[in-house]
């Protein structure tokens, strides 16, 4: 399966689109991908409300040349995502973001998944049995897949298939982490929501221009990678983006989970040589180390390893995000005062430490985690 790798220095328009329209035409073409008078939705990462040089969302930029690939193609191109940051109003998102500007100059419509719809579908689960979508992402023709290279707190990696996680409207996303709170159950989900959109995703295109290093998806530190990375196949390219940032799939629970499921072809890189980006120590989320724990020890151990958020009140600004989003409401508001984590209601999403747009949200460790977490 070819993976597509193409340097790209910077946001520049003109040397976004042809890098994007490179990358596209190393894995296939547009034309191989799309056919003329298709409904073509174009998904990218738009978690909360971050301008383009924060690094949290996908770059405007990288949007438009894919918008103009497909309206080139003879394609209606759509444009929409469901934001965690949402519960603060999705315009605000669509505003911050570049995508209100964006949509306006390419004439293309942006879609409210929270407004358009929502259909269910049975989903192998242990602990759920239906998943909720927004219905547009299953009424178009096609999806071309666009997120942002980032770490995760909770999932160590996100790309092509957490991507797909915005797919879920509004705060059922919560709701879903609520239920599915180990990272071994929420990769299991997220895996799920993949073998849905399987067949419809024509391919996925990762903005790794200026990535995320650290603890992400929100709050870690801005890294130029200098890449763009595109293929067909969803869990090669994340299998393929992993590998190339020096962690091994196995420690990736939802791309293990997918490799394990389907006869993986050797990948087959195109573009750029690996030797002309700079990625040496590229830096995981502080908590990686724990997936080199097997699940039955954790079982044992697990009242005395943990890493719970906690709210740094000089920084925290009161925006009520982190007490909207929190699955279960175990943060709350104090008179007078920020808000607080109860601890023992906590159940370690990292919900609002995804959300929360001022770093407000520290990650705090048990003695055990200390010791074993050192990195």
């Amino acid at each position: 399966m070819k993976v597509s790798l193409i340097k790209c220095q910077s946001y520049d328009s003109n040397e976004v689109s042809q890098s994007v329209t490179r990358a596209v035409e190393l894995i296939g073409g547009i034309n191989n991908f799309i056919k003329p008078g298709e409904k073509i939705l174009v998904k990218p990462n738009l978690l909360s409300a971050r301008l383009p040089e924060r690094a949290v969302t996908t770059h405007p930029e990288v949007v438009r040349a894919i918008l103009r690939l497909v309206r080139n193609a003879g394609a209606i191109p759509l444009l929409g995502d469901s934001p965690g940051g949402a519960v603060k109003g999705v315009e605000r998102v669509w505003t911050e973001t570049g995508m209100k500007k964006l949509a306006d100059e390419e004439n293309v419509q942006l879609v409210n998944f929270e407004t358009s719809g929502a259909v269910s579908r049975n989903i192998n689960h242990p602990t759920i049995s239906k998943i909720h979508l927004a219905s547009i992402t299953l009424d178009v023709d096609g999806i071309i897949n666009l997120p942002k290279l980032k770490t995760h707190g909770l999932m160590i990696y996100t790309g092509a298939i957490k991507n797909l996680f915005g797919c879920v409207p509004g705060m059922r996303k919560a709701e879903y982490h609520k239920m599915a709170p180990h990272p071994d159950d929420f990769s299991h989900l997220l895996d799920e929501i993949y073998l849905v959109y399987k067949e419809k995703i024509r391919f996925t295109l990762i903005d790794g221009i200026m990535g995320m290093e650290g603890n992400g998806p929100s709050s870690g530190d801005k890294r130029k990678l200098a890449m763009i990375v595109a293929s067909k196949d969803a869990v090669i390219l994340d299998l393929a983006v992993t590998q190339l940032l020096g962690l091994k799939p196995a420690h990736i629970e939802s791309i293990n989970y997918l490799a394990n499921k389907q006869n993986l072809e050797k990948i087959e890189w195109a573009g750029n040589s690996h030797s002309d980006f700079n990625l040496k120590d590229f830096k995981f989320p502080s908590n990686w180390y724990l997936k080199l724990i097997p699940k039955w020890l954790i079982n044992i151990i697990g009242s005395y390893l943990w890493l719970k958020p906690f709210i740094n009140s000089e920084v925290c600004t009161n925006c009520q995000m982190c007490v909207d989003s929190c699955p279960i409401k175990a943060i709350k508001n104090v008179p007078g005062a920020k808000p607080v984590v109860i601890t023992d209601e906590c159940i370690a999403c990292l919900c609002c430490h995804e959300l929360c747009t001022f770093k407000a949200i520290e990650l705090k460790k048990s003695l055990l985690a200390k010791i074993l977490i050192r990195h």
